[in-house]
């Protein structure tokens, strides 16, 4: 009996660590396996990514050779609206224009080009007419030294706060006054001059038509256009027929939204630019 004892004893002291031991291998059987989906399904996917990046890449025949337009840039030149409008006078006149020749090395001219606003207008006849106007030259300009007056102001501003020693002294030299402050003052007093000829603008038919339309507000509030109003080429361009013919085509107007396009219009020759337009 103590012989059997003894072995009930053993047998019950190692079945405990065997059923553990057992769970344990199950256990490790089990995260094999779901691991081994897993590593299959995430190599599914990254062979899908792979296919997704390979389809996205771009073909050799998407990028243009030395020396050739842009693959986008040729498109616009081979369009049905380029074509209509390549080879009339208009055009070709507009490519030779001395005025346009001299417009087009200037960076504000090109935002003039790619602003909607100045698109708009530009094929008013009211418009081309109202830049001819002496008293609208003159309200320009003086707008244009409002503004240098008023960043001449800002910039003196800063430097004073710059230059005191402490804050308060510096808030006390703006308060007793300076030359910034007195220039806001000009600014808001304005002179008679300028109401002299603010009052002639108002009186002129062609302000007070244009006047109503937010595209004239915004494009006489853009400093760019401000400054090419006293551009003598940029006003001998607005009077030009070739380029009034060209601001009413709806081809060419769609054209001059495009931005290859006008970087084109501006640093192509008129060769150059036939030339794209008979590529295939």
């Amino acid at each position: 009996m103590g012989r059997e004892d003894d072995k009930m004893t053993t047998s019950r002291k190692w079945r405990f660590p065997i059923l553990i031991g057992s769970g344990l291998i199950a256990a490790g059987i089990l995260v094999y396996f779901s691991n081994a989906r897993q590593s299959s399904h995430n190599t599914q996917g990254a062979i899908g990514n792979r296919d997704v990046y390979r389809d996205g890449q771009v073909n050799a025949s998407d990028v243009a050779k030395p020396g050739e337009a842009p693959v986008a840039t040729a498109a616009v030149l081979q369009s049905a609206d380029f074509k209509s409008i390549a080879n009339t006078a208009a055009f070709q006149s507009l490519l030779s224009d001395e005025s346009f020749v001299q417009l087009r090395k200037k960076e504000l001219f090109a935002q003039l080009l790619s602003d909607s606003s100045f698109r708009e207008m530009a094929n008013q006849n009211a418009f081309r007419k109202l830049l001819e106007s002496e008293s609208f030259r003159k309200a320009m300009a003086d707008s244009n030294k409002q503004d240098a007056l008023k960043k001449s102001a800002d910039q003196e501003s800063m430097q004073q706060l710059k230059r005191g020693s402490a804050a308060q002294e510096s808030m006390q030299q703006l308060k007793r006054g300076s030359a910034a402050q007195e220039s806001m003052q000009q600014l808001k007093r304005g002179s008679a001059a300028q109401d002299s000829q603010f009052r002639a603008l108002q009186q002129d038919a062609n302000f007070q038509e244009l006047n109503k339309r937010k595209a004239f507000q915004d494009l006489v509030s853009n400093e760019a256009f401000r400054k090419m109003a006293q551009n003598e080429s940029f006003r001998m361009l607005m009077s030009s027929e070739s380029f009034s013919q060209l601001m009413n085509d709806n081809s060419f107007r769609k054209l001059l939204s495009q931005s290859e396009f006008r970087s084109e219009l501006l640093n192509r020759s008129a060769s150059e630019l036939s030339a794209e337009m008979r590529k295939k």
